[in-house]
């Protein structure tokens, strides 16, 4: 049977180094519209017009049929994320009785940009921007359709921050004290109850080998307190991996702190919150950072 790989990954995120390393030149053939781009007589790497990019994008294509016409193995070294051929290409291999592998190579899209910065054939800054916000998404949609995934993660993520509010301990019927959740008062903190997927994900984690803390916000001592107590009774980390900041704006500047304490490579380092603003912040520190939703779907 013959076997079609499609790379998937944002600008500079690696996919041809991807390639040079795994891809057997002898098996499959390598089509690549950034090749035929940059071959073309027209080709100004500071100036690529529209038109020059939906002619490389059309003659890509039809190298790929040309290969399925032949019965050949074929690599597609595309970005495959906002374009509007792949899942076309791929639905026409399947139906041609191709296995499909997705190789996604999932490098966070600030260190694509800082590699943008210093090279010559420069992406639009905008461009990998707007790719890194559909990027997780049409992953979901494209490893439905395709035989085999994998997953290049430029994060180990080894070593496991989580928070606690609304990622393992669930947030209900929350004070509210004008107009914003007081997590002062009420006890809130000792009655939430504990998110088990999350925390049995975890618990199977640690028991790979993966390292765990809690990095959690605490607006004064009494939610301290209840916090531990929660900890204690449904996700007894030890006491000397609890870490709490007095606001969550500085989870960001805290977790790069303990990062260097512990001398853990940032590649090394994820942190698993429910606020976008705080993963965001994480990202541009060079660490790794997942929603939950993420984090109970990444294959680790």
């Amino acid at each position: 049977m013959n076997k079609a790989i499609i790379l998937m990954g944002l600008p500079n995120s690696g996919k041809t180094s991807w390639i040079i390393e795994n891809i057997n030149p002898t098996i499959y053939t390598v089509i690549s519209a950034d090749d035929k781009k940059e071959n073309h007589p027209d080709y100004d790497p500071n100036n690529v017009t529209n038109e020059l990019h939906e002619w490389s994008v059309q003659e890509a294509e039809n190298d790929v049929y040309k290969l399925v016409g032949l019965n050949q193995n074929l690599v597609l070294d595309s970005g495959s994320i906002n374009n509007r051929y792949t899942i076309r290409i791929i639905t026409m291999l399947k139906s041609n009785g191709y296995t499909v592998k997705l190789v996604h190579v999932k490098t966070p899209y600030t260190v694509c940009l800082e590699r943008n910065s210093l090279r010559e054939r420069k992406v639009p800054e905008k461009s990998i921007t707007d790719k890194a916000l559909k990027e997780v998404s049409q992953f979901h949609k494209l490893k439905i359709l395709v035989d085999e995934v994998e997953v290049v993660d430029y994060f180990t993520n080894k070593n496991i921050f989580i928070d606690m509010d609304g990622v393992i301990a669930a947030q209900s019927c929350l004070p509210i004290i004008n107009d914003e959740i007081d997590f002062a008062n009420g006890e809130i903190h000792k009655w939430q109850k504990p998110v088990q997927p999350i925390i049995d994900k975890l618990t199977f984690l640690a028991h790979e080998g993966y390292e765990l803390y809690i990095l959690s916000a605490t607006a004064n001592s009494i939610a301290y307190d209840e916090k531990q107590e929660w900890l204690d009774e449904h996700f007894p980390i030890p006491k000397n991996r609890r870490f709490f900041v007095n606001q969550g704006k500085h989870k960001a500047e805290m977790l790069d702190n303990l990062s260097r304490k512990f001398k853990l490579h940032k590649k090394d380092v994820v942190l698993i919150d429910d606020f976008h603003d705080i993963l965001y912040k994480v990202q541009k520190r060079g660490m790794n950072s997942m929603h939950p939703s993420e984090f109970l779907t990444h294959e680790f």
